[in-house]
């Protein structure tokens, strides 16, 4: 993770606007995600129709960042990250109402996504990125 991107990850998690989970082994932590609610605009973002929602907006759990450090990639680690995000998001829909969790792949790691339950959605914001959904409710 470069310098920018920590820095704004540790800004986020002081100011209490995302949370961080991560995997630790012998003192070396060797991956881990940032969650953060967010409110999705179901025109831009989540197909309405599809989940026929009658809100304009729709509360959800954004996967802000996930990392595996290179050390332990091919161990399956990422896959229990994301595993990890769908179950605190449950449990946030559970607790509070939450339909949606969400993130943003890069295209090569979509199949990886979509094996694991995600979806593309409707809109796509640029090319660079792969808007994805989980319907919290299925």
């Amino acid at each position: 993770m470069n310098d920018a991107l920590r820095g704004e990850l540790l800004s986020a998690i002081r100011e209490g606007r995302s949370r961080a989970y991560y995997v630790e082994e012998n003192g070396t932590c060797l991956g881990f995600i940032a969650l953060r609610a967010e409110s999705f605009e179901l025109s831009d973002s989540i197909d309405r129709e599809r989940y026929a929602l009658s809100a304009r907006n729709v509360p959800g759990v954004l996967l802000e960042l996930i990392a595996v450090d290179e050390r332990a990639q091919g161990r399956g680690l990422g896959r229990w990250l994301v595993l990890a995000a769908v179950e605190l998001a449950r449990r946030g829909a559970e607790l509070m109402g939450v339909r949606f969790l969400v993130l943003d792949s890069l295209p090569p790691r979509v199949p990886f996504y979509e094996r694991l339950g995600f979806e593309r959605t409707k809109y796509q914001p640029d090319g660079k990125t792969v808007f994805m959904a989980l319907d919290l409710l299925e």
